[in-house]
């Protein structure tokens, strides 16, 4: 009985690996969730974020081995900057860091 434990174990963990190493979400998921989540439509190097214009100073795509974390970093005609960045898994995005008032010079761990 203990031995059939162990297999039913070891088989729903190596069933969840697969399942998460396989669903991680594409770099075009992440666009679609930052226009559901944020209401922030990028194309190219561009993105519409609060009716105002801005544009993508930074891009993140950091893939691990059952998640992937993406990230972007736009400014505004003002030079301000918001920082938002999303964790993958499942084949969706969960919110990780959204900061409007960024700024690279006080986060020592981004650059």
């Amino acid at each position: 009985m203990k031995r059939k434990r162990i297999k039913i174990f070891f088989t729903i963990i190596i069933i969840l690996f697969l399942t998460l190493s396989l669903s991680r979400p594409s770099p075009q998921t992440f666009n679609k969730w930052l226009v559901d989540k944020y209401d922030i439509e990028c194309i190219g190097d561009k993105c519409l974020y609060m009716n105002y214009q801005e544009k993508i100073v930074h891009r993140t795509i950091k893939d691990y081995i059952l998640i992937n974390k993406m990230g972007i970093i736009l400014e505004d005609e003002e030079g301000r900057r918001t920082l938002i960045e999303g964790i993958g898994i499942f084949g969706t995005f969960i919110p990780f860091t959204f900061n409007p008032g960024y700024s690279p010079f006080i986060d020592i761990y981004k650059y």
